[in-house]
């Protein structure tokens, strides 16, 4: 008698052929960009805009230098929930625009 086949999830089989494919960076850089609002929460994210993310670094546009300013102290504190809230760990820097 053989063992019964234990399914897969479906998230693990997504996640298996996108690492294959060499997706699976990109799609969980581009899930933080989506997330952003989640992230940051609401306030911050009516005065940013995530444009893009290269070589683990993230871009945030920012609606004013004093937002820039007050951002940066707690750009420590967005990677962190980053790495909490999402499953992307590629993300090392942010660049605040």
């Amino acid at each position: 008698m053989t063992p019964a086949h234990v399914p897969e999830k479906i998230g693990t089989v997504i996640d298996s052929i996108l690492s294959e494919r060499g997706y699976l960076t990109p799609v969980r850089e581009w899930g933080v960009v989506n997330a952003w609002a989640n992230i940051v929460g609401a306030k911050l994210a009516s005065v940013t805009e995530c444009s893009r993310v290269e070589n683990g670094v993230l871009y945030v546009r920012v609606e004013s230098s004093a937002w820039r300013q007050e951002i940066s102290y707690i750009k420590r504190h967005i990677l962190d929930s980053i790495r909490k809230e999402t499953p992307c760990t590629t993300i090392n820097d942010i660049v605040f625009y």
